[in-house]
């Protein structure tokens, strides 16, 4: 499945010195290594931004606002305090926030009116702050039927009534709609000029709609933000009427949780009864979330892609740690990866085999590709896709413990 990225969605600090064993805190933060991070903190007196940063790439919302805020507080102009104000943005993008997130857009503009990421992004705030912010109406626990295949977690939704069926795409920033699709279910669309960009660089305009009510199982959710796409457009120009639409983060979070099996039965809003802990295996990175992979006695992040149907990637950072191991192994190639902005080819390493560990589970891929710039980004091995997914017998993600646990 193709990725749709809003730009501003990744915060691009510089490297700040080479890795040693055993990195400073701001090398930790450049690097967005929020469980590594995590850890460092304990015990530390540090300041409030990465204090922040930690609680929100493990959803605590509410310590995450109080240190952004005090940083923000104790130094408006300073670098410190646009960063603050990036994560603040993605904090709210997350939980669809969008007057708040529109707000914190404003005042880093009249601090940095040239970021182009930052007034992109204001466009899309600016369209979906016409409506009230996301909120549930009814988020109680509940079992439904829906799909899971090799191909995708596709999950039944209804508006006002009307059914459709939608995948699970925890890789797209936002929920996606094609243009015949809002026509469909009566939406209002509204014109931008703002743009999104995919995994692989390539750009393409966009505009915005807001579905008013949205159910899934016993859960109604007001006000969700969608990008609006043309039906021509890759990925809709592969799906059905009724299907060509993409569930992205926002509604996952909202529910809490949600869980699936291979048989079609999905649960959502069976929260556990402990938020984010030092057993935690799942973060947000902006607005991605990532997980814990166990390779070779090591630890290492990976986006979690459940929209991704082509296969797992491995990235840069997985070449330069395990560099050994592809001079050995791997052979050369070249692949066509196609995403939103087009197709295009690119070179790739194949390992004919990997196993690794995962949620608990064992998993193995045949074969694992290992993909050059500019696909992929600098702070993750690489990104987990339906390949991985689909192997154990049911996923569980749990946003308030903050858990990734794939069934034996």
């Amino acid at each position: 499945m193709n990725k749709i990225i809003v730009t501003f969605s990744v915060i691009l600090l510089s490297f700040s010195g080479a890795a040693t064993d055993t990195p400073s805190l701001k090398t930790l933060y450049d690097q967005h290594r929020w469980f590594q991070l995590r850890e460092a903190l304990k015990g530390q007196d540090a300041t409030a931004l990465y204090e922040g940063a930690v609680a929100s790439a493990f959803n605590d919302p509410h310590a995450a606002e109080k240190y952004f805020n005090e940083t923000i507080e104790r130094n408006p102009a300073s670098d410190e305090a646009a960063d603050a104000r990036d994560m603040l943005v993605d904090l709210y993008g997350r939980s669809g926030q969008y007057h708040q997130a529109l707000h914190e857009l404003d005042e880093s503009l009249k601090m940095t009116p040239g970021r182009p990421g930052l007034f992109n992004a204001r466009l899309l705030f600016a369209a979906w702050s016409k409506h009230p912010d996301q909120s549930a109406a009814s988020d109680r626990p509940s079992h439904f039927r829906g799909q899971v295949t090799r191909d995708g977690v596709v999950l039944p939704v209804s508006i006002h009534g009307k059914i459709a069926h939608w995948a699970l795409d925890t890789g797209a920033n936002f929920s996606i709609i094609s243009e015949n699709e809002a026509a469909l279910f009566g939406l209002d669309v509204d014109e931008t000029s703002a743009s999104v960009t995919d995994a692989a660089g390539g750009a393409t305009k966009i505009r915005t709609a807001v579905v008013d009510e949205l159910a899934i199982g016993d859960s109604i959710l007001r006000n969700v933000a969608f990008l609006v796409l043309p039906d021509s457009q890759e990925p809709m120009s592969d799906m059905k009427p009724g299907e060509r639409g993409l569930i992205g983060i926002q509604v996952p979070v909202a529910l809490h949780s949600l869980a699936w099996k291979t048989d079609g039965s999905f649960e959502s809003g069976f929260s556990s009864a402990g938020s984010a802990s030092v057993e935690s295996n799942l973060c947000f990175d902006g607005l991605t979330p990532v997980t814990r992979v166990q390779f070779q006695g090591k630890q290492l992040d990976f986006v979690l892609d459940s929209g991704e149907d082509a296969g797992s990637q491995f990235w840069t950072r997985f070449a330069d740690d395990f560099s050994t191991l592809l001079k050995e192994r791997g052979t050369k190639s070249k692949k066509q990866v196609t995403e939103t902005g087009g197709s295009n080819e690119r070179e790739v390493t194949e390992l004919p085999e990997i196993q690794f560990r995962v949620g608990g589970y064992d998993v193995t891929l045949r074969p694992a590709r290992v993909f050059s710039k500019p696909v992929g980004d600098d702070f993750h091995y690489g990104h987990l896709g339906l390949d991985v997914l689909s192997q154990p017998r049911g996923v569980r993600l749990d946003f308030a413990s903050m858990m990734l646990q794939l069934a034996q």
